[in-house]
């Protein structure tokens, strides 16, 4: 410190303090300096957690639509053993970029995913899901749904995109011979008694695992539309 001096009445030298040295001003600086790292990191590790979980929460949105969506229309698929190549269960494995990229199609009796002036969301209809890249080249949930008599490889049908968010797709039939999952079904003529869903989202963080949906969903034989339909008999479109 630098001091002042002078003298009272009695003689006695008086010292006034007039500043700083610059080690006390070196010393504060430093504490603020750490103090502000300190601060700004804590303040920098909430904003990055909140936006995480801001980027998960809508990607589960996202999921958790999509997963509901298939369910339903899983759990009401149809089937009419008068013409099983009509009514079969289609799996075909692929990939999209680092995800799985499986198209799956079956014909179902429930609305899900159609537009609400659908005239398929009313009745029967093959549904096919898949990963596709839309106009602007971004993958996402491509659904297509066309008549369930037309052929199955009707290119003419253009998909709409459900979600941009959901990256990937993987499908599984349990077997219940060897009771074990597998990844494909050769025997279109028929429906699985069970699926496994799995839908694929990007990491949150970078180089992160992705986010992922899994559900296994039974498929029931008997619908209340096949049981409404005497045997031997196709259903009136």
């Amino acid at each position: 410190m630098i001091y002042s001096s002078f003298h009272n009445l009695k003689g006695s030298p008086i010292k006034f303090r007039s500043g700083f040295t610059l080690l006390e001003l070196l010393i504060a600086l430093s504490i603020l300096s750490i103090s502000f790292v300190v601060i700004w990191s804590t303040f920098s590790g909430v904003i990055k957690a909140w936006e995480r979980g801001t980027d998960l929460l809508n990607e589960l949105r996202h999921g958790d639509y999509v997963m509901e969506q298939v369910v339903s229309a899983l759990r009401s698929t149809a089937f009419f053993k008068t013409a099983p190549g009509k009514y079969g269960f289609h799996l075909e494995s692929g990939s999209a970029g680092s995800y799985p990229g499986d198209r799956v199609s079956w014909v179902t009796a429930h609305p899900a995913f159609m537009p609400p002036d659908s005239e398929l969301g009313r009745g029967l209809h093959r549904i096919v899901i898949s990963i596709e890249d839309n106009k602007k080249g971004d993958p996402g949930f491509a659904v297509r749904a066309f008549s369930h008599f037309s052929d199955l490889g009707d290119e003419d049908t253009d998909p709409w995109f459900v979600s941009s968010e959901v990256k990937g797709i993987e499908c599984r039939t349990f077997d219940p011979e060897s009771e074990d999952w597998e990844t494909d079904w050769e025997d279109t003529n028929t429906i699985p008694s069970l699926v496994e869903i799995t839908l694929y989202m990007d990491p949150i963080e970078k180089y992160g695992p992705p986010v992922k949906l899994s559900q296994a969903i039974e498929i029931p034989v008997a619908l209340p539309v096949t049981n409404a339909i005497p045997l031997g008999e196709e259903p009136i479109e």
